[in-house]
């Protein structure tokens, strides 16, 4: 092989590994905005939810099994989460009731700009999310539901 050769494949090898590091810098700082707690809070924040505005998220319209996919509990102030189309808010004892996780969860805190709270994501453990901050007083929630087939 050729020096430039040589040369190109040393080129190409600096681009794949600064490709990858920034791909990961970047997830990872996204979800940095979202701290799972090493105890679930469900029980908790689901005593306490009128003390929250809370949202909930079903499962794709596709999902043949039964139950909700998370909750969004955010904190009552002048912060703003983002969320997609697929939440729905809960207003009342009943809608709280009948909406449910049937699965294991996960509990998070969902940060924002310099770490300040904006409320808690209780999620099934198998979907994922991440949080993005858009300003100093909005943050935008991604969820993706990913589908069981063995449950």
């Amino acid at each position: 092989m050729t020096k430039n050769g040589y040369q190109n494949l040393i080129v190409i090898a600096l681009v794949l590994i600064f490709g990858i590091t920034a791909c990961a810098s970047g997830t990872g700082g996204t979800r940095g905005n979202l701290k799972r707690l090493k105890t679930n809070k469900e029980g908790e924040l689901r005593k306490s939810w009128k003390d929250y505005t809370v949202y909930k998220r079903g499962r794709d319209a596709t999902s043949f099994q039964k139950g909700f996919a998370a909750f969004v509990y955010k904190i009552k102030n002048d912060k703003k989460i983002i969320l997609d189309d697929q939440w729905i808010e809960v207003t009342s004892d009943e809608m709280k009731a009948k909406a449910k996780i049937l699965e294991s969860t996960i509990s998070a805190e969902i940060l924002g700009h310099n770490q300040e709270l904006y409320g808690y994501l209780v999620y099934r453990a198998a979907d994922i999310a991440s949080v993005r901050i858009v300003d100093e007083q909005t943050v935008q929630l991604n969820y993706r539901y990913n589908r069981n087939y063995s449950q």
